[in-house]
Parts: C-alpha cells; sequence; structure tokens
C-alpha cells in the first residue's frame, strides 16, 4: 500500500458516528485534517496514543516513532506496529426516534381500572466522551468501516424502553395522575425521564441534548370506558345522590321487565340464587317504599257541575252548590249519558239549558 500524505474524512451524511479511515501507513509528511464537527482518534496497538481536535495535525517522527522503512522488512513486508485512524462525529443527533415496545400495564390511580398506556418521543444525542466510547463499545458494534446513529438506536432501544416504563408509571403512581390528567403534567413526564436516560447512556459517553414526548396514549377501548365512567360522574354530580340513585334504580326495573322471559329462563334452569342477588343489587338502589308518592287509594271520581262548573261526585242528581240536576239518562231517547255531558250522543238532544 502507498503511504498517505493527506489523511481526511468528509463524512458520508448526517447519520456517521465513527469512521474507521482505511489508512495504515504513514511518512514523516503525512498530515491528518480534521473538518469541524469532528475529532480523530490516533490508535496504536490498541492503544490510544493520540485524540485530535478540528484542525491540521502533522503526522511526524515523534509523534508516531515506529513508521521505519526497515522494520516492514523483518515481518515480510508487513507492518509491524499497525495504526488506525478514527474519525468521530462530534455534532448532535435530535432525530433518535424512541417508544415503548409494549404498553405499561397500569390500575388508573383515580377510575381505578386497568389501562395500558404507551408512550413515544423523539431523542437528542451527542457523544462527548470520546475516549471511553471508543474503549467500550468500538469492539463490540464495529463490524465494518463505519457505525452510524442507528446502530447506537438499536443497542440502547431495551434501556430506553426499561427507563420510560420505570419512571413514566412510578410518575404516576406517586402523582396520582389519572389518564386524563397527563397532559398538564407532561414537562415534568419529559424531565423525569430524560433525567432517567441521561444517567444511563452517559455510561457509554453520549449525553442527552434533549427529548421530547409526542404522545402517551391507550387503545381506543380503554379511552372509552374511561369516558364512560367520567359521564356517569358527571351525571351523578349534575343530578345528586338521592335523583342519581332513584333514576338508576328505575333503570334496573325497566331492563328487568324488558328482559322477563329471558329471567323466568334463567330461574328455571337452576339461577334463581343469582338472580336474587341482582334483584337485591337493583334494590339497593331503589328508593324505599316510604319515600316515593302514591296515589291515594279509593277516592271517588268527580265531574264538574254544568251549571256552576263546582267539582261533584258522580254519582250525585243535584248540584250541592247550584241546585243544577244532573242528568245520567237522555229525557229525550233515555240513553245513557255519562254526567257532565251537554249534548245526548244518540240522538243530539240538548240536555242541559243555562239556568237549570
Amino acid at each position: 500500500m502507498a503511504f498517505y500524505e493527506l489523511i481526511k474524512f468528509d463524512g458520508n451524511g448526517l447519520n456517521w458516528l465513527m469512521y474507521k479511515h482505511p489508512v495504515d501507513e504513514f511518512n514523516n509528511n503525512s498530515k491528518l485534517i480534521v473538518s469541524p464537527g469532528q475529532v480523530a482518534i490516533i490508535v496504536h496497538n490498541g492503544k490510544i496514543e493520540k485524540i485530535c481536535e478540528e484542525g491540521i495535525v502533522r503526522i511526524d517522527s515523534e509523534l508516531l516513532p515506529f513508521l521505519k522503512g526497515f522494520t516492514k522488512a523483518f515481518f515480510g513486508g508487513k507492518n509491524s506496529y499497525p495504526i488506525e485512524i478514527y474519525f468521530i462525529n462530534k455534532r448532535i443527533k435530535l432525530d433518535l426516534l424512541w417508544g415503548t415496545s409494549d404498553p405499561i400495564k397500569l390500575i388508573d390511580p383515580k377510575y381505578h381500572i386497568q389501562i395500558n398506556v404507551r408512550a413515544r418521543g423523539q431523542l437528542g444525542i451527542r457523544l462527548t466522551n470520546y475516549q471511553y466510547f471508543f474503549q467500550t463499545l468500538v469492539g463490540t458494534l464495529m463490524k465494518n468501516q463505519t457505525i452510524d446513529f442507528s446502530i447506537i438506536q438499536t443497542y440502547f432501544r431495551g434501556r430506553i424502553n426499561q427507563i420510560v416504563k420505570k419512571n413514566l408509571s412510578k410518575y404516576i403512581i406517586d402523582n396520582q395522575v389519572t389518564y386524563f390528567e397527563i397532559d398538564p403534567h407532561i414537562d415534568d413526564i419529559q424531565h423525569v425521564i430524560e433525567d432517567g436516560i441521561r444517567e444511563d447512556i452517559k455510561d457509554f459517553g453520549f449525553d442527552v441534548v434533549n427529548l421530547a414526548v409526542e404522545s402517551i396514549n391507550v387503545p381506543d377501548q380503554e379511552l372509552d370506558k374511561l369516558n364512560e365512567i367520567l359521564h356517569k360522574k358527571a351525571e351523578y354530580d349534575q343530578l345528586g345522590d338521592q335523583v342519581y340513585r332513584t333514576t338508576r334504580g328505575y333503570d334496573v326495573l325497566e331492563a328487568g321487565a324488558e328482559n322477563n322471559g329471558a329471567a323466568a329462563t334463567m330461574m328455571g334452569v337452576g339461577m334463581g340464587m343469582n338472580m336474587g342477588q341482582a334483584v337485591q343489587g337493583a334494590a339497593s338502589i331503589i328508593p324505599p317504599a316510604s319515600e316515593i308518592k302514591e296515589e291515594p287509594k279509593n277516592v271517588e271520581p268527580k265531574i264538574k257541575c254544568p251549571g256552576c262548573g263546582s267539582e261533584i261526585a258522580t254519582t250525585s242528581k243535584f248540584c250541592p252548590e247550584c241546585g243544577t240536576k244532573i242528568l245520567h239518562n237522555c229525557p229525550k231517547c233515555n240513553s245513557v249519558v255519562k254526567p257532565g255531558q251537554k249534548f245526548c250522543p244518540e240522538c243530539g238532544e240538548k240536555l242541559y239549558n243555562k239556568g237549570e
């Protein structure tokens, strides 16, 4: 391989994290160019010899004293002192996506039903501890010349998922936040998750620059259940305890009446005990008989006198107020007429004259 006099890497897009330059032989005139947003690591026999920030670095015999032409002859023309140069992208990567791989099972602290909470968002990271990253992960992740951020995202996916689950569920439980109250707490939840991820990935040389929570949601079916409970609670608050209990009691009775045939069948096959429990449950929300107003019994019906309009008994022959004769038969055709009718329904005879 010919000696390289100019070593640089122009990058291959924004997704690369580390690039291993193919060069392994230099001379005293070789120059290393580190572009803005890059760091170069010079490695000899697996040991970091120098970390170079952006600028031009001259490869001379003082920095790399092992590259002598005669040393190659003793090893059959092979470089006895392998030299490697790695370029690292130190720019911020803002578009890493994260999300829970499976739902978080929680009991809603207010409505006490199980919900499956899902969360997703976006993460921004930057590699800051180049030496630690190189010594910790390069041997694991580098399968060819380049490591890109997608590999990092895959590598940390399990850890991020675990951190999100742990911190989100802990926040909801500790602060008694029901699902419908999550949005006002979204900033606090974001900080809790971000702090957890930052603490974890800094051990691999990365720093969290930004974290955004795009969505925290539950399946539509569970959301419908929560809405139903919320509507019932609102109805209870509007009607008050007594009216709500009465209304629900009548609903139970009405439903029982509509399913009367089915209920009889159930009792006929030995489910009388269950029906008894259902009736007992319904009775607990039906108001006592003392609270239900009933129409008075054995009250004689009344009619209005055709003469003065006073209410009198239907069996009266004369009005006790004005003396008007109450007819029960038509004086012309003798057909039965109802008390208070002004004309005979059979012959049309006028039954009452003013003043009678």
